[in-house]
């Protein structure tokens, strides 16, 4: 070991001489050789030069896959997304917002994924659309996540054509942990799988929210609407609380208020058609107008039809209730308006229009022959 001090306690020559050689090499290493960290990656050449990506664009993916030590197996994904006739520009959006896909063997993990949602319908442009909108989809676990969400989808809807139309509907958003969560919890609430069919053909992102926040609107719909857990319009009422936040529907039920309507008539729309608050408060304070103000409906008569604040006001409720005038005009006896809504469209030309053809002028009359 080198001696620092001499007999009489002074640093030593030969101590200072190695110490200033060292730090002398220590200097010129760090001039002329930065840390590894520093220094540009192999990969940000080739991400340039192999999908065009900008030199901030490379710079910051590499970043996430610095440990790789060759192009070979990134240009296996690569040319495999090309094979699926991706566009040059997709699978550049693809590497850009999951570089980590560079990582993943093809043989082992890309082919299976492609192969399972191949199964179930997803192929060719389809499979496209459904990558470029979720390319998170192509890092997930196949056998953690993918394939029980699958199965899961299966128990619930049936069929694989129906989890095919789900998927095209609304990105991937069944992999995680929310959604099975989500399923357990709406059971508990007494949803129905009938129900929970209709709600994730509907509005798949219901089910993907956060199940603590989900669990907060599952307690509102009793809250707000008065419908009870188990009830055939839970779902429905779960719907339109989850539609919009408590300040929007607070204004709706303020609007029925304004129109004479008590807590009570309010419950009872809320508990029969919760859809409807889902309407804008324009689209209910036309239809409340209509309703009451020219046809004179009471708030306690019209509370037990909501379905009648559904309709289109101008494509269906105004154009039958012409027809109807016309009929009374005539003198000739009919059904109460209400019932003429509730008809389908060819149900109403046929036991309407046609039956009373010569009551109806020709240019009403050739509005709902026409569309029939």
């Amino acid at each position: 070991m080198l001696s620092v001090r001499t007999s009489h306690g002074q640093i030593s020559r030969a101590f200072l001489l190695d110490s200033s050689s060292f730090f002398l090499r220590l200097l010129h290493s760090s001039t002329t050789s930065p840390p590894d960290d520093l220094q540009p990656h192999f990969m940000v050449d080739y991400l340039i030069d192999s999908l065009g990506f900008s030199k901030q664009e490379a710079i910051s993916a590499s970043t996430k896959i610095r440990h790789l030590k060759s192009t070979k197996n990134s240009q296996s994904v690569i040319d495999f997304l090309r094979n699926y006739n991706l566009s040059e520009a997709d699978v550049k959006s693809i590497v850009l917002s999951q570089p980590n896909i560079l990582l993943r063997k093809v043989d082992k993990t890309l082919e299976p994924k492609f192969k399972i949602l191949s199964e179930i319908g997803v192929s060719g442009s389809d499979l496209v659309s459904v990558i470029k909108r979720d390319p998170n989809l192509l890092v997930r676990g196949l056998h953690t996540s993918i394939i029980p969400a699958i199965r899961l989808l299966r128990k619930i809807l049936g069929t694989d054509e129906k989890i095919f139309k789900v998927i095209k509907r609304s990105h991937w958003p069944f992999y995680g942990k929310s959604f099975r969560t989500n399923v357990v919890l709406m059971s508990k609430f007494g949803v129905s799988n009938k129900d929970l069919e209709r709600v994730i053909l509907r509005n798949p992102r219901l089910v993907n929210q956060n199940p603590a926040r989900l669990e907060e609107k599952l307690v509102e719909v009793e809250k707000e609407f008065g419908i009870m857990r188990g009830s055939s319009m839970f779902s429905y009422g779960l719907s339109a609380i989850c539609s919009q936040n408590k300040l929007h529907l607070q204004k709706k039920f303020e609007l029925f208020k304004s129109y004479g309507w008590c807590d009570s008539d309010i419950y009872a729309i809320a508990k029969s058609q919760p859809i409807c608050f889902t309407h804008s408060e324009e689209r209910l304070s036309k239809g409340l107008s209509f309703f009451m103000s020219e046809l004179g409906c009471s708030p306690p008569w019209l509370a037990t039809r909501g379905s009648l604040l559904m309709y289109s006001l101008e494509k269906r409720v105004k154009p039958r209730y012409q027809v109807f005038k016309a009929l009374e005009e005539k003198g000739v006896k009919s059904k109460e308006f209400h019932s003429f809504l509730c008809l389908s469209d060819i149900e109403f030309v046929k036991q309407v229009v046609e039956r009373h053809k010569e009551a109806i002028p020709d240019e009403l009359s050739d509005q709902f022959t026409k569309r029939s």
